[in-house]
């Protein structure tokens, strides 16, 4: 399901104004939310794309001219076809091959995606760049226009290839302090002689400090991820059902037995871990935590 959704559902005229805000829910329920590029940015993107393509151009016209293919309507003739490819490959082939970018789009921090929200595939790339000179027509005077009635400001091109242009927005997931005063360590009668890296540390402690973002199933069935095959190295024989039905829980145990042992780690090592110094005491991390 797709949705353009207007910022303000209590206004009633709200429904009739653009609206930036793209959200996908996936068949898997996950919402996805996007903000569309509106065709101001996408302009400059393109007149930066446009300016690089002229000096690509008047390259291989000194290049042809150097080389003394100079043929009269052969040499014109070739310079065309020149002109279609570089035209359209470079857009098409930036954008399949790297991330749904161009250079100009890249500079603005603006990006091609399907309209189902996942990145753009090779075909949908090439489709949306193959009607490009129509939407070049009038000046960019028909663009504007698909952009205005078609919706999500998608021009031919999105249309013929499902596509939409999004602004990307860098997003910093805030961390929580792991709390270990509540949380039981592990016992040595229950664990082997395998002692866990400091890295392996480090991944449970970034885990672990950003787990209220995640859902209370979610969170637990990405740490199962990590937590089964831990605990096989660990050869764990305390309660299994630990690993199966709490895997954060169990995760947080294990940190809370083996952060000790990398304490006294020199200052090159510790400023590798990305967790270090961030640890409190005062709230559990335990088998009931929702996340």
């Amino acid at each position: 399901m797709l949705l353009v959704m207007s910022r303000s559902d209590a206004d009633p005229g709200a429904a009739f104004r653009v609206s930036t805000d793209l959200v996908i829910e996936t068949p898997e329920n996950v919402v996805l939310s996007y903000r569309l590029a509106g065709p101001a940015v996408r302009l400059l993107a393109y007149l930066v794309d446009l300016c690089l393509r002229i000096v690509i151009l008047i390259g291989m016209w000194i290049a042809a001219l150097i080389g003394g293919i100079v043929a009269g309507g052969v040499t014109m003739g070739m310079f065309l076809v020149a002109v279609f490819l570089v035209d359209w490959a470079y857009f098409g082939l930036s954008e399949a091959f790297f991330r749904g970018k161009t250079l100009g789009k890249h500079l603005f921090g603006l990006r091609v995606f399907q309209e189902q929200g996942y990145p753009a595939t090779i075909w949908g790339a090439l489709l949306r760049n193959f009607v490009r000179f129509v939407d070049n027509m009038s000046l960019w005077g028909v663009c504007f226009v698909t952009m205005v009635v078609s919706g999500r400001f998608r021009r031919l091109g999105d249309l013929v290839g499902q596509t939409v242009v999004i602004e990307e927005r860098r997003v910093r997931v805030p961390r929580e302090p792991i709390i270990l005063e509540k949380i039981r360590p592990l016992s040595r009668t229950e664990l082997g002689s395998y002692v866990p890296s400091g890295q392996t540390l480090a991944l449970i402690e970034e885990f672990l400090g950003r787990r209220h973002v995640l859902t209370y199933r979610r969170g637990h069935a990405m740490a199962f991820v990590l937590a089964r095959p831990l605990a096989n190295r660990l050869a764990f024989s305390g309660d299994p059902h630990m690993v199966d039905r709490y895997p954060m829980a169990f995760l947080a145990a294990v940190y809370a037995t083996f952060y000790q042992v990398h304490e006294g780690e020199d200052d090159e090592d510790s400023a590798a871990r990305p967790g270090a110094g961030r640890v409190r005491r005062e709230q559990p991390v335990g088998a009931g935590a929702t996340s």
